[in-house]
């Protein structure tokens, strides 16, 4: 089993435009979402209120993209 339970990277599309790596130029990634957390909500246990990233892992290098929502 891969990366995030994947078993292979696959194509992305972001504001429809076809991803590729910044560091090494591939054009496969593993996509999850993380949870950015501030130091107020972790201390009032809140985390779940923070938001979220789109990120895309580098199926070659490992470089981490990262894509705040906007709304």
């Amino acid at each position: 089993m891969g990366l995030f339970g994947r078993s292979q990277a696959e194509r992305a599309i972001v504001a429809g435009v076809n991803l590729r790596c910044e560091i090494c130029k591939f054009d496969h990634f593993h996509h999850r979402k993380a949870q950015l957390h501030g130091a107020v909500a972790s201390f009032f246990d809140m985390e779940w209120t923070s938001p979220s990233a789109d990120c895309y892992v580098c199926g070659k290098c490992g470089f981490i993209h990262w894509f705040l929502p906007f709304d």
